[in-house]
């Protein structure tokens, strides 16, 4: 996904004079007898688009970033549950080893608990961007389709006097034409902005997606694996290598919750 998209000007969008053509034989022409026919014009144009206008549902993205947040606090907090501890004879006769025990066993599952939802949650991210993606690429077919259409309004709008073979009725067609082209690129003026809002939405949604993919596909499995050789172990290396690997973890997932460059 491109983080520069920017959608040319409606008036930039180069028209094939044959397009424009088929346009004012096909769909103008036809007007001159039925002027009020004009308020319909294009708008198959303004319903298509209408329904497209839908972003990636922020909640979505809310919520895995909440998880990746729940996930960062854990790790910070592993220290207290994952170091090896010695229990004297008083300690564990008053339990205290078991808590300790039942403290590292519930920390595990808090782990996997939000390690399953972040991917569950990922999964589904990613289906919704390429859901979303899909529709802008429909989007800018639709604004070239628009294109296409209002310039041959504003080609009609000169050309018709000349061929108009009646004469034009009271509500003059020249002024309800011309109204109909502002109206479409107010129309379309609005979905443009609409548009944006929806690629921010997708470039929001697929930083933090691709930054928790590095975390899920290295990091993750890299840090699982030290804390099994740390707990098998319990050697000064293994140990520093398992810090090594949650503070990279921690980083990671810290920089997918940070905004995206808008450069």
């Amino acid at each position: 996904m491109s983080s520069t998209e920017v959608l040319v000007a409606i008036a930039d969008i180069p028209v094939h004079p044959e397009d424009a053509l088929t346009i004012k034989r096909n769909e103008l022409l036809p007007l001159l007898n039925d002027p009020y026919r004009l308020n319909h014009y294009a708008d198959q144009l303004i319903q298509a688009q209408s329904a497209l206008l839908k972003g990636i549902d922020p909640q979505l993205t809310q919520r895995l970033s909440q998880v990746i947040e729940n996930l960062i606090q854990l790790l910070s907090d592993s220290k207290k549950y994952l170091k090896k501890r010695k229990f004297n004879g008083l300690q564990k006769w008053l339990g205290l080893d078991l808590e300790f025990g039942s403290n590292q066993v519930e920390y595990y599952k808090n782990i996997d608990r939000n390690l399953d939802e972040a991917n569950h949650l990922s999964q589904r991210l990613q289906i919704e961007i390429q859901k979303a993606q899909s529709r802008f690429n429909q989007l800018q077919g639709l604004r070239e389709q628009m294109a296409k259409y209002i310039q041959a309004a504003e080609e009609f709008l000169q050309e018709y006097p000349s061929f108009a073979q009646q004469p034009l009725p009271l509500d003059s067609f020249a002024e309800r034409l011309s109204k109909k082209i502002q109206t479409l690129k107010t129309l379309q003026a609005s979905n443009d902005i609409a548009m944006m809002q929806m690629h921010l939405s997708q470039q929001l949604s697929f930083s933090l997606l691709d930054r928790y993919k590095e975390a899920q596909q290295v990091l993750i499995p890299a840090w699982q694996h030290h804390v099994q050789q740390s707990q098998q172990s319990g050697s000064t290396s293994s140990l520093e290598r398992l810090d090594n690997s949650r503070d990279k973890l921690i980083k990671t997932l810290k920089k997918s919750l940070e905004k995206p460059s808008k450069t």
